[in-house]
């Protein structure tokens, strides 16, 4: 088992709900919801795009009854493109993580008040390109498969 899939792994507890955000008109930004088109079906989890608004998304998520959120986002780690991370909700305000309107941290928070038990963390990738109209790169493509393959081997148990 490689180390993304351990430190994935080791985060999951209970029932999960997966939560792709990001802006598929936005090249690499499409990276959440790209994952969560590739997941639909072929998971046992809850699957949700929400897009640029998962503040829409709050009661729909909650009222899976997860006991674990993974938040699916391209954001700006000075990593390579293509590289994921994990990353639990306290480093994200600290590494200031959020290519979006409102924050990956705001929306875990969120979460935390409909339920202070649940378990969330981020599996973040490093984007190349998210410039208005272009597409999604070869580096964050290769991410959203080896990604794809990860979840759906651990939540397919």
């Amino acid at each position: 088992m490689d180390d993304l899939t351990s430190k994935i792994k080791r985060r999951i507890k209970g029932s999960v709900a997966v939560v792709g955000i990001g802006n598929p008109l936005r090249g690499d930004d499409g990276f959440g919801p790209k994952l969560i088109e590739a997941l639909n079906g072929r998971v046992e989890a809850a699957v949700f795009d929400c897009g640029t608004a998962p503040e829409n998304y709050i009661i729909p998520i909650l009222s899976s009854n997860p006991g674990t959120i993974i938040l699916l986002d391209a954001c700006d780690f000075n990593g390579s493109p293509g590289e994921a991370r994990v990353f639990d909700i306290e480093e994200i305000s600290s590494k200031g993580l959020a290519i979006h309107d409102i924050s990956p941290r705001l929306i875990a928070d969120l979460f935390k008040t409909g339920d202070s038990k649940i378990n969330i963390f981020m599996v973040a990738i490093q984007p190349k390109d998210t410039s208005f109209g272009s597409a999604l790169s070869g580096e964050i493509r290769a991410g959203i498969e080896r990604l794809q393959k990860i979840l759906s081997q651990l939540l397919c148990q």
